[in-house]
């Protein structure tokens, strides 16, 4: 039995396949305690997942397969990784406790451990695989698995904000138990994260592996691996190229190249390289180049496949007027929210982009979603709650719409009017953002007027060469700016490498920045890290208690459960598109190519491509 979750507010489950996870997990640590036995009640997972049983299938000889993307990363720490290029070799070299269903993210499975969770969903108990074996040959045992969440946790970083209030207990050497101080029903998703690949804690202690401020194997594990997945970093060229070979003592079907290369290349190099054949797999190909090369046939050889990326693209704003006072106005927000006209910025991010309708991605449970075609026969929910359907809110950040399409409910359940941030009681949402908003030049005007502001520049920071899925960011920041010139806001193109352009989107110093966010696991509750406090909202310099009634509508949505979830995230989206200091934008579209040495590339649930499932 898999507990109800929030019903998709339209369709959208082509998306399921491109869902990803990349972990943030909390920094306290909560008591640990040894649960009671498991109720008729309580859900549980027998393994059947990535470890299953050698299969006869035996490794080919064959020149070693190259894969190319850009790299996103600085290391490869699990702990640390978030970014998919980082994601990509660690989903090849660890496993995780449990892992998700390729063809729908929102089922987790078995993965190192079976498990089972407690009717109360506040506590996990995790049996190991017997047949756990790290790439030294020793067996994986609850200590690797303790020390493992246990050094994520201590160390802080993105890692840490997720797993939050947490306490570990060993009950054997196969089994142990997670406890949380409340409701946790992300929890098992949450684990699937290639961010928390179980280390061999005997090889990560040798090379200064600690719990805390003591460590120092980050250094190490930036370009080496100690995991028990079906490949082993055999050596790393930081920043050009990391080479990965089958791990000897790997128990799941054997992979069919004996040598992966994965290297650093921009995507107008990827482009090249897989026309000409120097690559054999491509990840990050330009969305203008994806159909121009479908049509020349000097590359039919080369198979390319697209799809919706589940990469959220937003717009931030500064809340801290010390950084900037405009942004920090809400009037300024306002008007800038008004001026942009979602439907034009997506036909910039290229072919197969969709525009965002709020926080929570397309895909996700409790998305907005466009509604069902008229000559179709309206479905029900498409979540895994078999309830009412929520409505969704309107997309209109000052107002609410009053018709919603014949498919979807007309109103929001709710037991009390959703508070603004004023703390007077908000209208209940009546229907459904179904299309994306278009500008509005004369309420953006009269919105910046009250502001006060008058012509000052505004630094809109972003990547200049880290590419969205190919998509080259400046495209959709000159867009931004043009449409906002008209509104009487003047923005300041700012790129910076991304080192830098990440360096100080952390520390919350953008005044404006052009961002995208993959959710870290497949439920809606990841979105909350846009919420006050939360990890993305932190960028923002949005902190709890700054307003109390958002915190709380934060907290009633987050611990909401079954049928009242749908409507807790409608009105929680809601807000957040008038209050907030975020724009969701356009989730872009991902176009992958391979050559003719590839028959078939599996995608994985954190939005990029099994490598060891490739043949």
């Amino acid at each position: 039995m898999r507990r109800p979750t929030v019903p998709r507010l339209g369709v959208g489950a082509t998306l399921l396949t491109a869902l990803a996870t990349t972990l943030v997990l909390g920094a306290c640590t909560g008591p640990a305690a040894t649960p009671g036995p498991a109720s008729p009640s309580a859900t549980t997972a027998t393994a059947t997942g990535r470890g299953t049983p050698a299969s006869t299938t035996t490794s080919a000889e064959r020149a070693p397969l190259v894969v190319e993307t850009v790299f996103d990363f600085t290391s490869l720490d699990p702990r640390v990784l978030v970014e998919r290029s980082g994601l990509l070799v660690a989903d090849a070299a660890y496993e995780t406790l449990t892992t998700l269903d390729p063809e729908d993210p929102t089922t987790v499975l078995p993965g190192l451990a079976e498990w089972t969770m407690s009717p109360e969903r506040n506590w996990l108990t995790l049996r190991l695989r017997p047949d756990a074996t790290f790439s030294d040959g020793t067996r994986v045992t609850s200590d690797d698995v303790v020390f493992t969440l246990a050094r994520a946790r201590g160390l802080g970083g993105t890692a840490a904000q997720l797993l939050g209030p947490v306490g570990f207990t060993k009950v054997d050497d196969r089994t142990l138990t997670v406890i949380t101080p409340g409701p946790n029903f992300a929890l098992p998703a949450v684990l699937a994260n290639p961010a928390f690949g179980i280390l061999n804690a005997d090889v990560v202690k040798q090379h200064g592996g600690a719990v805390g401020d003591g460590d120092t194997a980050g250094t190490w594990l930036s370009w080496n691996s100690a995991g028990s997945g079906p490949y082993v970093v055999a050596e790393a060229d930081a920043g050009r190229s990391i080479t990965l070979q089958p791990n000897p003592h790997w128990s799941g079907p054997s992979p069919v190249f004996t040598e992966i290369v994965v290297r650093n290349a921009p995507p107008a190099q990827q482009v090249r390289d897989i026309e000409s054949g120097a690559a054999d797999v491509v990840l990050d190909l330009p969305p203008d180049h994806a159909d121009a090369m479908k049509l020349r046939p000097t590359v039919s050889s080369v198979a390319i496949t697209s799809q919706t990326s589940p990469a959220l693209a937003f717009l931030l704003l500064n809340d801290d007027q010390t950084v900037n006072r405009w942004t920090g106005n809400p009037d300024f927000v306002a008007a800038v929210r008004l001026g942009l006209d979602l439907e034009a910025v997506t036909r910039r991010a290229g072919p197969g982009a969709v525009p965002a309708l709020g926080l929570v991605p397309r895909g996700l449970p409790g998305a907005f979603e466009p509604p069902v075609p008229a000559a179709t026969t309206p479905p029900t929910p498409t979540g895994r709650a078999t309830g009412t359907a929520a409505p969704s809110p309107t997309s209109a950040p000052a107002s609410v719409a009053t018709s919603a399409p014949t498919s979807v409910p007309t109103s929001v359940p709710t037991s009390a009017a959703t508070p603004t941030p004023s703390g007077t009681a908000a209208p209940i949402p009546t229907a459904t953002p179904t299309t994306p908003r278009a500008g509005d030049l004369a309420a953006a005007r009269a919105a910046l007027a009250r502001s006060g502001y008058r012509g000052e520049p505004i630094r809109l920071s972003y990547a200049s060469d880290r590419p969205l899925n190919g998509l080259d960011l400046r495209v959709v920041a000159a867009a931004i700016r043009d449409q906002l010139r008209p509104v009487g806001i003047r923005v300041v193109l700012a790129p910076a490498p991304m080192v830098k352009a990440l360096s100080d989107y952390e520390k919350g110093l953008d005044v404006m920045g052009l961002w995208a966010w993959t959710p870290e696991y497949a439920e809606p509750e990841a979105a909350l890290a846009f919420a006050p406090g939360g990890h993305l909202a932190h960028r923002a310099r949005w902190v709890r208690g700054v307003s109390s009634a958002m915190d709380a509508l934060t907290a009633a949505t987050r611990t909401s459960y079954g049928d009242e979830r749908p409507g807790a995230f409608a009105r929680w989206q809601l807000q957040m598109e008038q209050f907030g200091p975020f724009v969701p934008l356009f989730q872009p579209a991902a176009h992958l190519a391979h050559g003719e040495r590839v028959t078939a590339v599996p995608r994985t649930s954190i939005g990029s491509v099994d490598l060891a499932g490739i043949r």
